[in-house]
């Protein structure tokens, strides 16, 4: 098991990780909300959903920003980014969503099983 050299690094993890399950469930909240306002042919609630949707295209960019920082130690691949490289053929979804499961595995047990080299990282500082 592999872990980071620096508490910077192990804090970009656990922000992205943050920032990325808020996006997906800020998203998932606007296209409930449209839904629904859509439905009832509400004016302001259909404007409310547009404000969520441009704060979550702001955070959107934010995220990609902050992915860039976490990297795995040993193959140094940007696991919460979108690198369009290759993955572990054992690599393992969640929601269809690779970084949706690392983001889950950080915040709850806090390590992570890489996607591209299929290695374990927990989130301490190294000795």
């Amino acid at each position: 098991m592999h872990r980071p050299r620096h508490r910077r690094t192990i804090w970009y993890f656990r922000i992205a990780a943050l920032m990325l399950l808020f996006k997906f469930v800020g998203y998932l909240a606007v296209m409930i909300l449209l839904l629904v306002a859509w439905n009832r042919n509400d004016y302001p609630q259909v404007l409310l959903a547009l404000g969520i949707l441009g704060l979550m295209l702001v955070t959107t960019v934010v995220v990609r920003l902050q992915a860039m920082h976490c990297k795995c130690p040993l193959c140094m691949t940007p696991v919460m980014g979108k690198p369009r490289c290759a993955k572990h053929k054992r690599a393992k979804r969640f929601l269809g969503s690779y970084r949706l499961r690392v983001a889950l595995s950080i915040l709850t047990l806090g390590h992570f099983l890489c996607p591209y080299c299929n290695e374990y990282t927990r989130l301490e500082l190294k000795d």
